[in-house]
């Protein structure tokens, strides 16, 4: 991955339908942070962003302040500012959260969620067996985010998805670094069948049990990860 920032004309673009530059600069920078276009501990040149984009200092501070906020951005006084590394111990702390949110949330759907909702993780799979065919990666890490969405969304519980949406830039970060690893697609999917079997079955101690282990295997795989590569974490 790079050291310095450099984003990609995908990442760049500035969506039409975004209320302010800075909203839209923020959703840029955050998702080349979250995707690991930009490394852990890169600086952030506010000049160059302000060429890139095309606007003064005062958006590009407010979206940087914000990602700042989210954990996202390290500011440094007299320094300047850089990408958070992730800190080991609250990566471990917000999978603990996520994991109790999300079992009890696959309990649930296995006593409650639509048949439609059900449809629909059906068709999701589906597609998740085709980019693994595929060995598409990026299409993956997509339906994957989908996959876990349509748990929250098929039985309407928003504020539970706002928690789990706070949660989600900073695993995400997470889940793009270890989901390449050879393998990995292939057991998740494997993972995420038997989280659906279970809600098929309409079994709730096993959907919740299977949650656990899905999201067991990527707190192991952290543990791992931080060893091998120790420049991705700060302290």
């Amino acid at each position: 991955m790079p050291g310095s920032l450099a984003l990609t004309p995908e990442a760049v673009a500035l969506p039409t339908s975004r209320p302010s530059k800075a909203n839209q600069i923020y959703a840029a920078l955050r998702e080349a942070i979250v995707s690991g276009e930009i490394a852990p501990g890169a600086s952030i040149d506010k000049n160059e962003l302000c060429a890139r984009f095309g606007v003064s200092r005062l958006p590009i501070t407010t979206a940087v302040n914000r990602l700042a906020y989210d954990g996202l951005v390290l500011i440094e006084p007299q320094k300047g500012s850089f990408v958070a590394k992730i800190k080991l111990g609250d990566a471990l702390q917000w999978m603990l959260a996520r994991r109790a949110l999300e079992a009890e949330l696959a309990a649930e759907c296995a006593r409650r969620l639509p048949d439609a909702s059900i449809d629909r993780l059906k068709r999701n799979l589906l597609y998740q067996q085709a980019a693994v065919g595929g060995d598409d990666y990026s299409g993956f890490l997509r339906l994957d985010v989908v996959f876990h969405q349509q748990l929250v969304d098929g039985l309407g519980l928003g504020r539970i998805a706002e928690l789990l949406d706070s949660l989600r830039a900073h695993l995400d970060r997470i889940r793009r670094i270890l989901l390449p690893e050879p393998g990995r697609m292939e057991s998740t999917l494997a993972e995420h069948q038997s989280i659906f079997d279970a809600i098929v079955r309409r079994k709730p101690r096993q959907a919740d049990q299977a949650m656990r282990t899905h999201l067991n295997v990527v707190l192991e795989r952290l543990v791992i990860f931080e060893k091998q590569y120790p420049d991705f974490f700060g302290h």
